[in-house]
């Protein structure tokens, strides 16, 4: 992933966002709206950084993780 996002400024928009997930801006927005990824409001145009995308992802494969883990 970091890879991928070397290719993108360091702060990006919904429609990087939407591009590196693989998913449409309205998703973005939703996740905005309902504070999952953090932005902030430029004008009327959203910003996210590199470093809040990657944590977001972070924290969504944590909590994707099963409950329990084979030993």
């Amino acid at each position: 992933m970091n890879d991928l996002l070397n290719e993108y400024p360091p702060i990006l928009n919904i429609n990087e966002v939407a591009e590196i997930l693989g998913v449409a801006p309205n998703t973005i927005r939703k996740l905005i709206k309902n504070d999952s990824i953090p932005a902030v409001k430029v004008g009327k145009r959203y910003k996210i950084t590199k470093t809040k995308l990657l944590n977001y992802l972070g924290e969504y494969n944590e909590a994707q993780e099963p409950l329990t883990r084979k030993s």
